[in-house]
Parts: C-alpha cells; sequence; structure tokens
C-alpha cells in the first residue's frame, strides 16, 4: 500500500469548550464525553463542516436521514 493508498484519518474539530472526533463518532465537553444519537452526531457533523454557511431544512434532513426523501 502506497502513500496515497492509506485511508486519512478523520479530523478532530475543536470549536469552544468541546472537541467533535469525526471518526469515532464522538463529541467531547472537556475530559467527558456528551452523548449524542446518531441522528444528532450528523446533523453536528454537518453544522461544524459548513460553519459560517446558512443550513437550509432540507439539507439538515439529508444530513441526518441521507437515504430518506422528506417532503411536506
Amino acid at each position: 500500500m502506497n502513500e496515497h493508498e492509506k485511508r486519512q484519518p478523520e479530523p478532530l474539530v475543536s470549536f469552544g469548550p468541546y472537541r467533535l472526533d469525526m471518526g469515532n463518532f464522538q463529541l467531547w465537553r472537556g475530559v467527558q464525553e456528551v452523548r449524542l444519537t446518531g441522528k444528532a452526531f450528523a446533523v453536528l457533523r454537518y453544522l461544524v463542516e459548513h460553519a459560517g454557511e446558512l443550513a437550509t431544512k432540507d439539507e439538515l434532513f439529508t444530513a441526518a436521514w441521507p437515504e430518506t426523501v422528506v417532503s411536506e
């Protein structure tokens, strides 16, 4: 396996007192883990990855339910 084939580790993103571990699907506040459901983690991850951007309702639904079509 060469350098290009190796999988890069998922980032650890810090904001305020929080650290979001993308690879392990964990949120930490200091040394304490903050328990999140899978959907909550998906929405938080989307918001962190798109920080400073406007997130629409449809984008958040897609982040949390990627295999589902949501209509009103």
